[in-house]
């Protein structure tokens, strides 16, 4: 069953229409943040499993909206929803946000889960062009007009084919909700800075074993550059889009973690 348990839920915040779904009647709370181009549906096999032991809130991201104005939004939402402190999961730009939310609201920030990310301040500059033409868009813009408009697509060709292909990672019902949802259309572009302050909260770095950013660096020891909390992380077997290539070692991975950073 598709986000079995959850509920779906419409909330304004702060002026803005945040859509969300809550799972699970645990006293702690786990904010998931997407990453691009999904939805907060990316989740939804992973919500599942972490609702058997918290609270579980995945919304839809505003990245329309500046950074700073998104980590205003998620720690309201937080607070709307009865939550004063909270561990926080994001993969790739989820993860930027909820970098940011924990630097910002160290008292509320428990701990943090950084998915397919590197930390951009310390990242720039050192993504020569032999790890950008890695990325499948940019070998296609390294050559000649008209190569590059032909054959780039915002999202995963699989999510185009009708019907989805059987062997997919992706569930029909995700893939619809991806295509349908507009929330990257006006999406900003964003140079993620230094945060201000430091990460406190203990910090999982996780990151797709056949993927480039292992692949290219030592992820744990980029993201230690930029925290002095407790910081340890590990490959999952997947690509990019671990929350549904390997939703159970996820889970697995995120809850080992949490049993040793959240207090009974």
């Amino acid at each position: 069953m598709f986000f079995e348990g959850f509920s779906l839920v419409t909330q304004d915040v702060q002026g803005v229409r945040y859509r969300f779904r809550s799972g699970g009647t645990a006293p702690d709370a786990i904010f998931l943040l997407h990453g691009r181009p999904e939805t907060h549906v990316m989740w939804h096999r992973v919500g599942p499993l972490l609702a058997r032991y918290y609270t579980v809130i995945c919304p839809d991201l505003h990245p329309e909206r500046s950074p700073e104005q998104q980590v205003n939004d998620l720690l309201t939402l937080a607070t709307i929803t009865g939550h004063d402190k909270f561990v926080i999961v994001g993969q790739d730009y989820g993860a930027h946000l909820g970098y940011l939310t924990a630097a910002t609201a160290p008292d509320r920030v428990q701990a943090l889960v950084l998915m397919e990310a590197l930390p951009a301040a310390t990242h720039e500059g050192r993504d020569d062009m032999a790890f950008s033409l890695a990325q499948y868009n940019s070998c296609w813009f390294a050559q000649l007009h008209p190569k590059p408009e032909s054959h780039t697509i915002p999202v995963p060709a699989e999510w185009l084919e009708k019907p989805l292909p059987a062997e997919s990672v992706f569930a029909p019902e995700a893939v619809a909700d991806y295509l349908s949802a507009s929330i990257w259309q006006h999406a900003r572009t964003v140079t993620w800075a230094a945060a201000c302050h430091p990460i406190r909260c203990p910090v999982l770095v996780l990151w797709a074993a056949s993927g480039r950013i292992g692949g290219w660096y030592d992820p744990v020891r980029r993201w230690c550059d930029v925290t002095s909390a407790p910081t340890e992380g590990h490959a999952i077997n997947g690509l990019h889009f671990l929350a549904e290539e390997a939703p159970g070692d996820v889970e697995t991975a995120i809850s080992l973690f949490l049993e040793h950073c959240i207090p009974e």
